[in-house]
């Protein structure tokens, strides 16, 4: 380098088109000094402007797909379901309503009828799913003629494909599945079979793989790294349209079917927390059984969403440091949290040889008697040697906003609409304590709650009338403290508006 030049300093995080523009017609002063045109018509401009248009496309996409390589950035949820794979943490899945529907045969029907497993029932039409619900016998009845009825287990969504399968030929379990056919194996490492229905059921998929006279079942895996060349494995992953594809081994990690070897997938779509229905919601038999009719059907509980992104984001790292043991109190909680199922957890102890764990669900749903036991051996596996564990639910504790006869106000300047303003402030205070921001032994001071009113836009002042737990004293706005043990969720919501168009 000549004495008396100085190296010229490099912006790198000035990577926008403005940026880049100024950055060429600074270099061009330089390498170019006789050239002095800055007019937009400049042929030189153009061009520059043109090459840093294209930066700017550059740069957005590089950013873009290093914000997918962390968790709390990335925005794909097939990059954050990787990502807590790697983690080590599995991502609760959504999972089926269940119940149960008492069918009958009318007066008329002189001979029995025989009503098939996976018979499908249907609810009256759900606007949020521009269709009637469907829900799916779980076993095979016979109903008596005249007046005979039975009670039969029903479980919500549909068996998805329409090709027979006999498997476990040969044996005294030898039955015959409905499959969708997944063509034929090209032989080729890390094979995707997209399936055609949606949404799946992530933990009802199953692989099967003729090979010479029978179907052999393989084994749905979490992650294809913990396996061998010969073991016959596969993987459920997302895809980029929010599909649901099987990933099969690349034969070092996982097996590979052979070239021309058929394939076939069963499974089941539904599932959601929209599943959840009062009873008598089954009003009509799909498949149309001629003199048989539903009499009465039970409530239908147990659906869940699949876990949140948010959650994800939060749980997996959790799970990630607790190692697979449990040494403090925040380990315990870490612990369950890596049970699929566990939204939130929250470890209590009082004595050293003793711990109590609080869990609850997506959506902050009351865990089953199930996954309580699935939790307490989990966790129990990886405790301390001589401290018992013992889990149970998290209380969930309603808070009222406002009263029938006294409720919250929101006063309004004149030139701001009043149904934005109460869809707004209805939000703001449901969200509030939505699944996504309460937590246990959540705190919720009174001048949150008018902050965050006061900060809707056309909001000139808010007044209070009630804000407190539902078990408390229902008298004026109070800071609600919610015990280690407890989640505040929302109770009854009164609100209106003063003022405004």
């Amino acid at each position: 380098m000549a004495e008396g030049k100085t190296v010229p300093s490099i912006d790198y995080t000035s990577k926008d088109f403005t940026g880049l523009r100024q950055a060429m017609l600074d270099h061009a002063a330089q390498v170019f000094p006789e050239w002095t045109g800055r007019t937009t018509s400049d042929f030189g401009v153009a061009f520059i402007e043109t090459m840093a248009y294209l930066g700017d496309i550059l740069s957005y996409y590089q950013d873009a797909a290093a914000r997918e390589a962390f968790l709390s950035t990335a925005t794909r949820r097939e990059s954050i379901l990787e990502l807590a794979r790697m983690l080590g943490y599995q991502p609760d899945v959504a999972a089926p309503a269940a119940g149960a529907v008492v069918l009958a045969t009318e007066e008329s029907q002189t001979v029995p009828v025989s009503v098939p497993a996976g018979t499908k029932l249907t609810t009256d039409f759900v606007e949020a799913l521009d269709r009637p619900m469907v829900f799916e016998t779980t076993q095979a009845v016979t109903l008596a003629a005249s007046g005979g009825s039975a009670s039969i287990p029903v479980l919500e969504g549909e068996t998805a494909g329409t090709v027979p399968l006999r498997i476990l030929r040969a044996t005294a379990q030898e039955q015959e599945i409905l499959t969708e056919s997944l063509g034929t194996s090209s032989g080729a490492v890390e094979q995707r079979l997209p399936l055609a229905s949606a949404p799946v059921l992530l933990d009802s998929v199953r692989l099967f793989v003729e090979e010479g006279t029978d179907a052999v079942e393989w084994r749905q895996v979490t992650s294809l790294m913990e396996w061998g060349p010969l073991d016959k494995v596969f993987q459920v992953v997302s895809t980029l349209d929010k599909t649901t594809a099987i990933l099969l081994g690349d034969g070092l990690t996982g097996s590979v079917p052979a070239v021309g070897q058929p394939m076939y997938a069963a499974y089941r779509t539904g599932g959601g927390a929209i599943g959840n229905l009062r009873a008598d919601s089954l009003v009509d038999i799909m498949d149309g059984l001629a003199g048989v009719y539903i009499a009465s059907s039970s409530a239908m509980t147990g659906g869940r969403d699949a876990e949140s992104l948010e959650s994800i984001r939060i749980n997996a790292p959790r799970a990630h440091r607790a190692q697979d043991r449990a040494v403090s109190l925040r380990d315990y909680a870490d612990v369950a949290l890596a049970v699929p199922g566990v939204a939130k957890a929250r470890a209590l102890s009082n004595q050293t040889t003793s711990v109590n764990v609080r869990i609850v669900g997506a959506a902050n749903a009351t865990p089953s008697l199930e996954l309580i036991d699935k939790v307490e051996r989990h966790v129990q596996s990886r405790a301390v040697a001589g401290v018992h564990v013992s889990v149970s639910p998290g209380d969930l504790v309603k808070i009222n906003m406002g009263k029938a006869d006294d409720p919250i106000i929101l006063g309004l300047y004149p030139n701001h609409r009043r149904e934005d303003a109460l869809r707004a402030g209805k939000q703001v205070l449901q969200e509030l304590l939505s699944d996504a921001t309460s937590s246990f032994g959540m705190n919720i001071p009174i001048s949150r709650v008018y902050r965050i009113l006061d900060q809707i836009p056309g909001v000139e002042y808010a007044r209070v009338s009630l804000f407190a737990r539902a078990d408390g004293v229902q008298s004026g706005p109070q800071d609600v403290i919610c015990r280690d043990w407890e989640i505040p969720v929302p109770g009854d919501l009164y609100i209106v508006t003063d003022g405004g168009l």
